[in-house]
C-alpha cells in the first residue's frame, strides 16, 4: 500500500509513535530533550510536547536524532517481512523483552546545566542586548560548559578563525579587566566584539587623552583578530568602550 502523508498527519502517526517509544523507555519529555542535546539537537521540553501532540513535526535531522535516542529504526528493518513474519518477529521481541538477560539497561544520562544565552550574537546591537538583559535559558551537557562561565553568546563572522567559528557558542566569564593576550567579549559604541585584548602606548593627541589627573599615562586598548585578514581595532579616547568578560573556550 502506498504511503499517504496527509492521512498519516491526520492520524498524528509520528507523534503517536514518538510517545509510545518514549514511554516504553520510561523517559519524560524533559529527559528526551536532554538526550537530544547530547546528539546536537537543542530543543525545549515544549517542542517535544508539540511533536507528540502533532502541533509541529521535527526536521529531518531532528527526527534522525530522536530515532537514535528512542532506538527507533530510521528506515524500517521489517520491510522485507510479510504480515505473518512481522507477527512472529513481534512475538519473539516480546519474549526477549520479558527476559532480564536480554533487557536493555537504562541509558546513561549525562548531567545537564541551565545557562543564560544571549538572544543576539556578538555583533551589531549587542550592547543593547546586555543593557536590556536579553537572555534566554538553555540546557547544555554539563561537560560542555567551562567552569566559571556566566553566559554564552554566538560568534558572528570569521574574524576569530581558526580559534572560534561563526555560529558557535563562546562561553563568557564576566569581568571588567583583562590581561594582554586574553580573548574577551567587548562592547564598542554599542556593537559586540570577540577579540584578543592588547595594549599600546598612545601617541599624539591620544597620549594626553590617556593621561589622568595625576599625570599617569595609561595604555591604549587594542582589539586584535585571530584572522589576519582583519586589521586591529584601536580604541580611541572618544569611544564608548567596555570589557564584558573573558572568553573561556578560546
Amino acid at each position: 500500500m502506498r504511503y499517504d502523508a496527509e492521512k498519516a498527519r491526520e492520524r498524528n502517526e509520528i507523534g503517536a509513535r514518538l510517545t509510545q517509544a518514549r514511554r516504553s523507555l520510561r523517559l519524560t519529555q524533559g529527559e528526551l530533550a536532554e538526550a537530544l542535546a547530547l546528539r546536537g539537537v537543542r530543543v525545549q521540553t515544549a517542542a517535544v510536547s508539540k511533536w507528540e501532540k502533532g502541533d509541529s513535526v521535527p526536521s529531518a535531522y531532528q527526527l534522525a536524532a530522536v530515532c537514535d535516542a528512542l532506538r527507533i529504526p530510521l528506515f524500517g528493518e521489517e520491510e522485507k517481512l510479510n504480515e505473518e513474519g512481522r507477527k512472529m518477529l513481534a512475538g519473539y521481541r516480546g519474549y526477549l523483552e520479558s527476559q532480564s538477560a536480554y533487557r536493555s539497561r537504562p541509558m546513561h544520562r549525562e548531567p545537564v546545566v541551565a545557562m543564560k544565552v544571549s538572544t543576539l550574537p556578538a555583533s551589531a546591537g549587542f550592547g543593547e542586548a546586555l543593557d536590556n538583559n536579553l537572555f534566554e535559558s538553555q540546557t547544555f551537557p554539563a561537560s560542555s560548559v567551562p567552569a566559571g562561565a556566566s553566559f554564552a553568546v554566538r560568534v558572528s563572522g570569521d574574524s576569530m578563525e581558526p580559534v572560534l567559528h561563526d555560529g558557535q557558542y563562546a562561553w563568557v566569564e564576566e569581568c571588567s579587566r583583562l590581561l594582554p593576550g586574553e580573548v574577551g567579549l567587548f562592547v564598542v559604541d554599542g556593537e559586540g566584539y570577540i577579540k584578543v585584548y592588547a595594549e599600546q602606548e598612545p601617541e599624539g593627541d591620544e597620549a594626553e587623552n590617556f593621561t589622568d589627573s595625576e599625570g599617569i599615562r595609561h595604555l591604549q586598548p587594542v582589539l586584535v583578530s585571530c584572522n589576519t585578514a582583519y586589521d586591529p581595532k584601536v580604541i580611541t579616547s572618544g569611544t564608548d568602550f567596555r570589557i564584558v568578560g573573558r572568553v573561556l573556550n578560546a
